[in-house]
């Protein structure tokens, strides 16, 4: 075997189809690397190894000074977000959100969730044709996010128009007009937050803003501005991955119809068939991981302050792990990919996620049969997120069942 192969991670190109090159990367070494020399992680074992590793943490603000952010609302929030936190300071505001973050709390909003889709595709399936990222996969996780917060109905889109803002802060090349729109998205969300927390303590609810407020930890509680980021820090979770893995789900069938047919007659391949597509195309295609002292894993050795690239593309394709791993098949039983990350970091909103996604995915591809693409849609390049440029499908409609 022959030493790493550079991984182009900054071309269109790798961005549109990346798994040719990483397939090539793996054949000749355990790890890649990338234009700048850090090391790629290839494999899902390797990727697990990482980070669950005590000395590996996420990058947290220097993720920011990479893109230029050095100062503004947007960096304030991050670094009171739980992917800034580490190891004790982490592990304290997991355990914290976690006591309120119940498995009751998501399961709460299952039937909510449930009732919003029927009623959404209600008003879409006659039409034979939908923009799915505008029309449909963007609209379920932020009802979900809302109700389960306690937002109202009738705020829904303001914090929609938020939210988009705030994404623009983890897109590359960031512009001052970039991190302009995301600091302004993010002052707005902590001005709607601060309103929202004042209501539910002198109004509780059964909500997680009211759980928020009022957990408690071994007489540890979350602080003001800890509070404050935890409610943006859920809203922001909870829209984008989702979406884009619900728009990826209608981008599977619609170029698998053998997979949509088996879905529309097998009511018990539900929740397998959302976790094939999470392990086939994963929402966050990567994240980062940096080295607090020396340490050698994943057969590397890093030294302080060396990061490595955890690509969750190889990782859910890693042919040691995964049978046929470029089939996409929703009978595939063993689908333990790493979509939402492992470790400590291990994504605290991935129960809400998976109600959102057996509630969605299952219920657009049985009520849009004959489902087809209608655009050649291309992926947009250099966001953190998975994102089409549009993903319009055609289909013939069916009633609710």
């Amino acid at each position: 075997m022959t030493g790493p192969t550079v991984v182009p991670l900054r071309s269109k190109e790798f961005w549109q189809d990346p798994y040719p090159i990483l397939d090539a990367a793996r054949a000749q070494h355990r790890t890649a690397v990338s234009e700048s020399g850090e090391p790629v992680i290839l494999s899902i074992a390797d990727l697990e190894a990482v980070s669950a590793h005590p000395i590996m943490v996420p990058l947290g603000l220097e993720a920011l000074d990479r893109l230029g952010i050095t100062e503004g609302p947007f960096r304030d929030w991050r670094a009171l977000s739980l992917n800034a936190r580490d190891r004790d300071d982490h592990r304290r505001l997991r355990t914290l959100v976690g006591r309120a973050f119940t498995p009751l709390q998501t399961q709460r909003v299952r039937p909510l969730v449930r009732e919003f889709v029927h009623d959404l595709l209600d008003e879409l399936v006659d039409a034979g044709t939908m923009d799915v990222q505008q029309q449909f996969a963007r609209e379920v996780p932020l009802f979900a996010i809302c109700v389960f917060l306690g937002i109202p109905e009738e705020d829904r889109y303001e914090i929609e128009a938020l939210h988009f803002g705030t994404e623009e802060g983890f897109g590359w090349p960031m512009t001052p007009e970039r991190k302009q729109r995301a600091d302004d998205g993010i002052i707005g969300l902590y001005d709607y937050s601060r309103r929202l927390v004042e209501r539910r303590r002198s109004d509780p609810q059964d909500d997680l803003v009211t759980a928020l407020v009022n957990v408690e930890e071994a007489g540890d509680r979350l602080s003001e501005d800890e509070l404050l980021a935890m409610v943006v820090n859920l809203i922001g979770g909870a829209i984008g991955s989702t979406s884009s893995a619900i728009t990826n789900a209608a981008y599977l069938f619609a170029t698998h119809p053998d997979q949509a047919r088996l879905l529309r007659t097998e009511t018990s391949l539900d929740r397998e068939a959302v976790e094939e597509v999470l392990r086939f195309a994963p929402p966050f295609r990567s994240t980062r991981r940096k080295a607090l002292d020396a340490v050698e894993v994943a057969g590397l050795s890093l030294a302080p302050g060396d990061s490595v690239f955890l690509s969750r593309q190889a990782a859910n394709r890693d042919p040691e792990r995964f049978e046929r791993p470029h089939d996409f098949d929703i009978r595939r039983g063993d689908t333990n990919h790493a979509s939402f990350g492992h470790g400590p970091h291990f994504c605290l909103g991935q129960a809400l996620a998976r109600v959102n996604l057996t509630e969605a995915v299952p219920a657009l591809v049985r009520r849009c049969t004959d489902l087809e693409l209608d655009c050649e849609p291309a992926r947009i390049p250099f966001d953190p997120v998975e994102k089409f440029d549009a993903l319009t499908i055609r289909f013939r409609g069916a009633s609710r069942p």
